[in-house]
């Protein structure tokens, strides 16, 4: 399920660092600033990355507090903003994945009071992003990457250092694996 901006941008926003830490990474206004306007351009595409990995709202923003600190250590080797951005979603889904490595499997889904339509809608959300859980990374990856971030094939292609056809093949065969798995839950007509 994905989550609103409203939902990601007020905790993100409010990023806490201990005011120790935080005086050891931003000794300028300008990087405070630089950090500030990370967190505000990129804080729900990263949300949306870690969570999408996790599967835990909670989970996910651990990951994003993780990956602020890894920018405030290295944010003299950004390049430019669309370097930044691949960044941004390289060191997410490393630590995503890192962070999925370590923690307790659990998987939990908040209990709010819906009205039918909604709920529908939910169900269809949970049902989809359920299933695409169950891909392997490979294509799991690649298929959030594309429909969820709008990323275009050579985008992807480029952040995640294999070649244009590979990707292809991998979002073709990915689609046909989560037809199957629709399938086996009596989801895809």
């Amino acid at each position: 399920m994905l989550l609103k901006s409203e939902q990601v941008c007020p905790l993100l926003n409010e990023f806490s660092i201990k005011s120790s830490v935080r005086r050891d990474f931003m000794q300028s206004s300008e990087t405070e600033q630089f950090i500030n306007d990370t967190v505000e351009n990129y804080s729900d595409m990263m949300f949306r990355v870690a969570y999408n990995i996790t599967c835990n709202r909670e989970d996910a923003f651990d990951v994003c507090q993780d990956v602020f600190m890894k920018l405030m250590k290295n944010k003299n080797k950004i390049q430019s903003c669309a370097h930044l951005k691949a960044w941004l979603i390289r060191v997410t889904i490393n630590c995503a994945k890192n962070f999925k490595g370590q923690a307790y499997n659990r998987y939990t889904v908040p209990i709010d009071d819906l009205n039918g339509a909604e709920h529908d809608n939910l169900d269809d959300k949970l049902v989809i992003t359920s299933c695409v859980q169950k891909l392997s990374e490979k294509y799991k990856t690649i298929i959030y990457l594309y429909y969820y971030e709008n990323m275009s094939i050579s985008e992807i292609a480029c952040l995640l250092g294999i070649n244009e056809n590979t990707v292809k093949t991998r979002l073709a065969r990915g689609r046909e694996k989560l037809r199957t798995i629709l399938e086996k839950e009596n989801y895809y007509g």
